[in-house]
């Protein structure tokens, strides 16, 4: 329920407004119409025999993946209340699953010779330092909090993370510019004397220069909205109110809103020119050979897999330090 959450930050929207009933009947309804696109478009093009009646199997076909939309969003739901990683456990698994696999399968399917895997491992190596060193940096904010001893002062700070949005746009970048392709097709099924939606269907396939350019803007565009999702400063700021502390010279309330929110903004440049040199630009080896082009998406996938880990590793981390107190008695 990322996208909800970027959704609902627009004011103008006010999709946020509400009981959480309310707010919970939104985010279904807009997870019904991605899945309903998205699982029509993928009906219409699985092969059906003829003795079938095809529109009764595309009808089950695009119930089916409904229901396994669903699914996903209830077992993600019980493993943030009963277990780690919340949502992206299953991301995380699916592609540990699929990632060697891939990698084995572009490697003898572009015959990459042995000195080339090995100088592609040392890049891989230097890559995933560079990672973690970008992913664990933190710009701290010293906080005040009235009442809190002096000793404890150099304890007390706001963190903001180099990149802050994480792994999240790579994890969103394929679904949302896959959209438009899906309703090109359904457009063509409608209307299917139109040449107008398959010439651009065929222009925005993937691996194509349009699809290739649009998936790199987006990836910026997404590295600094999912930064606001990550932070934003009028929560941050309604909880520091509320909770007694403040920045040393800002004022609280909206004035340390728009403290946080330059700070986040400034950091999600950064993080937006980090992920697209990083994952954005291997995608123009596409333009080359389109057969690169799983090969150019593992950077990408190799940074969502390190941002989940590292996610879980805090999580796991928190839930030690309860084990770390001993009782007074």
């Amino acid at each position: 329920m990322i996208l909800w959450q970027m959704f609902s930050l627009s004011k103008r929207l006010n999709l946020a407004s509400g009981s959480a009933e309310i707010q919970d009947r939104r985010k279904m309804s807009l997870t019904l119409i991605i899945a309903l696109i998205q699982s029509l478009a993928l009906a219409v093009n699985l092969p059906i025999k003829d003795n079938y009646n095809s529109f009764l199997v595309l009808i089950l076909n695009t119930l089916l993946l409904i229901a396994g939309t669903f699914f996903l969003i209830w077992l993600s739901d019980i493993n943030s209340t009963m277990g780690i990683g919340g949502y992206l456990a299953i991301l995380l698994t699916s592609m540990v699953l699929y990632l060697p696999q891939d990698i084995m399968e572009s490697i003898q399917k572009l015959g990459i010779s042995m000195w080339i895997i090995t100088l592609l491992g040392i890049m891989g190596i230097v890559f995933a330092y560079l990672i973690a060193i970008f992913y664990r940096a933190r710009y701290r904010i010293p906080v005040n909090k009235i009442g809190l001893q002096s000793r404890f002062k150099r304890y007390s700070y706001f963190e903001i993370m180099l990149n802050p949005a994480g792994g999240m746009p790579f994890m969103y970048v394929m679904s949302l510019i896959s959209l438009p392709t899906y309703l090109f097709l359904l457009l063509q099924l409608v209307d299917p004397g139109n040449s107008v939606y398959q010439h651009i269907s065929s222009q925005y396939a993937t691996g194509k220069p349009l699809w290739i350019y649009t998936y790199i803007a987006t990836l910026f565009i997404f590295s600094i909205a999912f930064a606001f999702v990550n932070i934003s400063g009028e929560r941050v700021a309604e909880r520091m109110k509320n909770s007694g502390e403040y920045i040393y010279g800002v004022y609280p309330g909206e004035a340390t809103s728009n403290f946080i929110n330059n700070l986040v903004f400034r950091f999600a440049i950064v993080g937006g020119i980090f992920n697209v040199l990083f994952a954005g630009l291997p995608m123009l080896f596409v333009l080359v050979d389109e057969q690169l082009l799983r090969v150019s998406m593992i950077p990408g996938l190799f940074m969502i897999l390190s941002g989940m880990i590292f996610n879980i590793k805090d999580e796991i981390k928190a839930l030690k330090l309860n084990e770390t107190y001993k009782p007074l008695i």
